[in-house]
Parts: C-alpha cells; structure tokens; sequence
C-alpha cells in the first residue's frame, strides 16, 4: 500500500506498528496491513471509513503494538461522527498506554473519560490496577483500588491476583494474605 505526500507522489511508510501474523477472518487483516504500510489514517482507513463496528475498532486498537500508532487510531475515531467509543475501546487504550509507561496520557483519557459520561466498569480499574502495578508504581496501583471499592465494584479474580501480586512483590505478605481474606 502507498501513500501520497503533499505533492502527490507515491511513497510507501513502513511504521510497523500493527502485528504481521493475525488470524482475523473478513477485511481485519487488510486494515493491519494498510494501517502498518500508510502513515495517513484517512487514506489508510479509507475503504472501511464508515463501516467498521465496534467489535472490528477494538481489535484494530488492540493489534497496534506502538502505542503511538494505538493513539492516533483511537483520536481518529473519535473525530469521525460515524463512530462511537466506548469503555472498552478506552481499556483496550489505556492498557496500551500503560504497558508504555506513558502515564499523563493515562491520565488525561481518565479526565476523558469522565468529561464525555464514559463510566468506568469493573475491568477499566482492573487495568488500571494491573498496568500501575506492572509499572512499579505500588501506590498508584492501590490509589486505583480504593477508587474501584468507592464506586462499589469489587475486584474480579485477575484483579485480586494482580493485587495479591503487588503485596508479594513489596514483601508485604500480611497485607497479601489479609486482601486475599
């Protein structure tokens, strides 16, 4: 796939940004493809502009390995009017972000998130959880906790051995035992 520069000439750009081997059935591995060879989004997703569902946007959000690339793919579907995003395609984001360490940008989908009415559910403090957690940041992971008990939600399996995991690795044992209780 090419892409045209402002003068019009043809280039191919090579981001490798989406995963090469899938095994997504329909237009999925077409879209990969061009959004890892077209830098341009709008010429990139072009074919597929204004039939993509939700199911199709989470999995194109999820295949992107650069969290760059997973970044400008989210802003670009939430400036098209025929789209909507919800809670998960902002999870599968803030997973992203997170594995990336880039936490002001963890941060500022949040504030988001809550300016557009976007409730998190359980598994958005989940990853959360999870990502601050595997980040090192021990306090920031448990901030997330606390803000997860206050809207009444409880930690799912995952989440509880994420946490369990967290006190393990601080070597605070008791504190693993008792959250486990």
């Amino acid at each position: 796939v090419s892409a045209a520069d402002g003068n019009g000439a043809v280039k191919k750009v090579h981001s490798r940004c989406s995963t090469k081997c899938v095994s997504y059935g329909g237009y999925i591995p077409a879209i990969l493809k061009a959004l890892d060879e077209v830098e341009d989004l709008d010429e990139a997703l072009r074919p597929w502009e204004d039939r993509l569902t939700n199911k199709e946007r989470s999995i194109i959000l999820k295949e992107q390995v650069c969290w760059e690339r997973a970044w400008e793919v989210f802003e670009w579907f939430k400036r098209k009017d025929c789209y909507e995003v919800n809670v998960i395609h902002y999870n599968i984001v803030l997973r992203i972000l997170g594995k990336a360490r880039k936490w002001s940008h963890v941060e500022r989908l949040w504030d988001e998130m809550k300016v557009n009415g976007i409730a998190p559910i359980n598994s958005t403090y989940g990853t959360l959880i999870d990502v601050y957690s595997k980040g090192g940041l021990k306090e920031e992971a448990l901030v997330w906790l606390d803000k997860m008990n206050e809207q009444g939600m409880k930690p799912d399996e995952v989440t509880m051995g994420i946490v369990v995991q967290l006190y393990k690795k601080a070597r605070e044992f008791r504190k693993a035992e008792d959250f486990f209780k």
